[in-house]
């Protein structure tokens, strides 16, 4: 496998592992189960979380969080687009070792990302 085959292939690792991980923490509720798994809830909003779940269902964990906190690295996580450009930097550069790279791996994260809501959407 020539240099360059290995540079795409690891790119399309780094923006489908970044958006796997975005997957991950916008669509799941992984987070919320290993907290309570570990009993870390009382470090966290979880209980006051699920309360609020029971009048608004269709309310997210950090979103939950971002109201009852707003600040900077709570807004952070509760945007797909913040959140989704550092994500993509992370794995492009562990990926691919290259900075310059990122400004086409986040976009192509992007994109693959809001197909998966789209097509989750139609399911």
């Amino acid at each position: 496998m020539e240099a360059s085959e290995a540079q795409v292939i690891n790119f399309l690792v780094a923006a489908l592992s970044s958006c796997g991980l975005l997957i991950l923490w916008f669509d799941t509720n992984f987070l919320i189960d290993y907290l309570k798994l570990f009993r870390l809830t009382r470090f966290t909003y979880i209980e006051e979380y699920e309360k609020e779940l029971f009048d608004n269902p269709d309310i997210k964990f950090f979103d939950f969080v971002l109201i009852k906190e707003p600040n900077f690295l709570n807004k952070l996580l509760a945007c797909p687009l913040c959140l989704g450009f550092w994500l993509s930097a992370f794995c492009c550069i562990l990926a691919t070792k290259s900075i310059l790279l990122i400004f086409s791996c986040y976009p192509l994260t992007l994109f693959l990302y809001y197909i998966f809501k789209r097509c989750q959407k139609n399911f």
